[in-house]
């Protein structure tokens, strides 16, 4: 009896093991052994065996303790959307049924060193931190409609390069030539960043991770964006239609009309080589659609198509909020430019 009984303490101590759950935490540092603050972001947990994902926000320190984790082998990204530290990966990390791992988490760097205002999703969580005054009705026009007018931080969501777009719905010839392009650079992105050129970034400017101001009369909406060139771009809002002949340009030609509070803005007339939308033609099609509900938030629901390069639309959707107490600055992006000095000699290729 007295075997038996020991035989089921053994086994059931064995079963209390197994359905132990482990923990993981950790605090982000630089490579320098410094702690890592003002970053927004998430830990990801992916079991190697069930493919099972777990995953928490980091706190305002950039420290996290992610529990409820079975026992298995884990690969742990923590990614970052811009721009001064990059994603850190670590694979094959074991856990015990019932364990608390402590991992000190050493993040690289990115394409920026050194203090905040070298890293604009930094920057724009520091402004955010600052900003004052920002409940309150949505402003208005005197015609009623609502007024985009301010200066705004992007909300920035971790992703690739801190723009977190695509993949792009591409049609088997442009999934093609992107494929070809990416092969050329052989991994070295940077490569097919137009901003190392002096070139405008992205044919989806209200996504790009830097503040930006929109200044708003009846007729004409100005967007102005930071660290961008050409840094804005005009939104007609007279009742004018897009001209026949238009010459294919970086950022495209954009109107704007109103349904009820909501702005939307037609952009056609973009080049082949504009940057943030993949492989596309000349009858690249964006849709944007402007959302103030209340005096410090702005939302814009944005649709991308094209009819002879994408398979269908893509679409997204991008938050901002008021950061009244900014200002845009002055950039000009060819003082002392030595990127392409690095890239053996490659011009900036597209297809981004």
């Amino acid at each position: 009896m007295k075997l038996k009984f020991f035989v089921l303490v053994v086994l059931c101590a064995a079963v209390l093991a197994q359905t132990k759950m482990a923990t993981i935490s950790g605090v982000l540092q630089d490579p320098n052994g410094k702690p890592v603050t003002g970053t927004d972001g998430v830990v990801h947990m992916k079991n190697t065996a069930t493919q099972a994902e777990y995953t928490l926000e980091l706190s305002a320190k950039s420290e996290f303790t992610l529990g409820g984790l079975p026992a298995g082998t884990y690969d742990l990204t923590i990614p970052m959307a811009c721009c001064m530290y990059g994603t850190f990966e670590q694979k094959g990390i074991v856990l015990a049924a019932g364990q608390t791992l402590k991992l000190d988490v050493h993040m690289p760097w990115n394409i920026n060193l050194g203090t905040i205002g070298d890293d604009p999703v930094m920057l724009m969580n520091d402004m955010r931190a600052k900003a004052k005054n920002i409940a309150g009705p949505t402003p208005r026009m005197a015609d009623g409609h609502p007024d985009f007018s301010g200066m705004w931080a992007l909300i920035v969501e971790p992703g690739p390069r801190g723009v977190g777009l695509g993949p792009f719905p591409l049609k088997p010839w442009a999934a093609e030539i992107q494929k070809k392009i990416l092969e050329r650079v052989k991994g070295d992105t940077n490569q097919l960043n137009p901003a190392a050129f002096c070139l405008p970034q992205s044919a989806l400017q209200i996504t790009l991770p830097f503040q930006f101001k929109l200044v708003q009369t009846p007729t004409l909406m100005i967007h102005i964006t930071e660290f961008q060139t050409p840094g804005y771009r005009q939104i007609f809002m007279d009742g004018r239609g897009h001209p026949k002949d238009w010459n294919p340009s970086w950022v495209g030609h954009s109107i704007g009309t109103w349904e009820g509070d909501t702005l939307v803005v037609d952009s056609t007339g973009f080049n082949e080589m504009t940057a943030g939308v993949g492989v596309h033609s000349e009858k690249l099609h964006v849709v944007e659609r402007f959302h103030r509900p209340d005096l410090g938030h702005l939302d814009v629901d944005i649709t991308v198509n094209d009819e002879e390069a994408y398979t269908g639309p893509y679409q997204r959707t991008v938050h901002a909020t008021l950061v009244p107490q900014e200002e845009i600055l002055e950039f000009v992006c060819a003082e002392n430019n030595k990127d392409p000095l690095h890239f053996g000699g490659l011009g900036y290729v597209g297809g981004r």
